[in-house]
């Protein structure tokens, strides 16, 4: 079975030197951003994606978890993230395959921790 792509950095051995150029040039172009070839893969990451953050209750007996959606980092990111949002919101939480759960509502917390990340958060 292939292993899933998650991360931008391992989308370059996909395709081909021209087409990760035009890629790049469109992304930049689509953002209005230069284009910053010089950047780490994380700066890229958190440039391209939107994260979402929600309150969900259904399904947990009542009980609200803040749950954050929308990245394109490697699992061992993911869970940095919920390490260090665990440990600043002084809860339990989990990272899953493309999100992080942070038991109670932290959303106001978790959407300033990821802006001053460099992420665009959305739904606080």
């Amino acid at each position: 079975m292939a292993k899933r792509t998650n991360d931008l950095s391992e989308l370059s051995r996909l395709l081909s030197g021209d087409e990760e150029q035009h890629i790049r040039r469109d992304v930049a172009a689509s953002s209005g951003e230069e284009d910053n070839t010089g950047g780490s893969e994380g700066d890229r990451a958190a440039a391209l994606c939107k994260l979402h953050v929600q309150l969900e209750k259904k399904g947990r007996r009542g009980k609200g978890v803040t749950v954050v959606k929308g990245f394109f980092h490697t699992k061992e990111d993911l869970q940095t993230f919920a390490r260090e949002l665990k440990t600043r919101c002084g809860s339990g939480g989990t990272a899953k395959s493309d999100s992080i759960e942070i038991q109670g509502d932290h959303r106001a917390t978790v959407a300033d921790y990821f802006r001053s990340k460099g992420f665009r958060v959305t739904g606080v």
